[in-house]
Parts: structure tokens; sequence; C-alpha cells
């Protein structure tokens, strides 16, 4: 009979509260970590998703600012008055 004996039959009552407040602790704690691992990686991905959305913005903004239509003027060196070389 003593093989099949409880965990509340063994030990002192204090070493049974013992593990039972570590053990409570661990679980509390394992929670909060959870708690934390989940939004850290919400965090992480919100702001992924933020950069690939910027990305694109600024690609599709790029695209039409390739080309520059303005007035322009062209503007030659002088040349002396008597070069004949360009006749």
């Amino acid at each position: 009979m003593a093989y099949y004996q409880s965990f509340s039959s063994r030990g002192p009552w204090w070493v049974r509260l013992l593990a039972v407040m570590v053990s409570m602790v661990l679980l509390v704690g394992l929670f909060f970590f959870a708690i934390f691992a989940v939004i850290a990686v919400a965090m992480l991905a919100g702001s992924g998703m933020l950069f690939l959305w910027w990305q694109r913005r600024k690609m599709r903004k790029g695209m039409h600012t390739d080309i520059v239509v303005t007035d322009y003027r062209e503007i030659h060196r002088p040349r002396p008055p008597f070069d004949n070389s360009h006749r």
C-alpha cells in the first residue's frame, strides 16, 4: 500500500504548501510571459507591416516622378567672332 501513496500524504505540511506555492508562481509567471510574448510579436508584426506599406507607398509615388516636364533654355558657349571652324 505504501507504493500507491499520493503526493498529499508524503512529507510535512509546509513542504506541500511550498511546492504548491512555487508551482503557482511558476504558472502565473508563465502566463504573464506568454502575454508579453504575444504582445511583443504583435508589435513586431505591426511595425513590419507598417515598414512594408511605407516602402510600397514610396515605390508607387516614385514611379511617376522620373519624367520632368518643364521649360528650358539652351545655353551656348560664346564663340570668337571670326571663328569659321563650324561652317
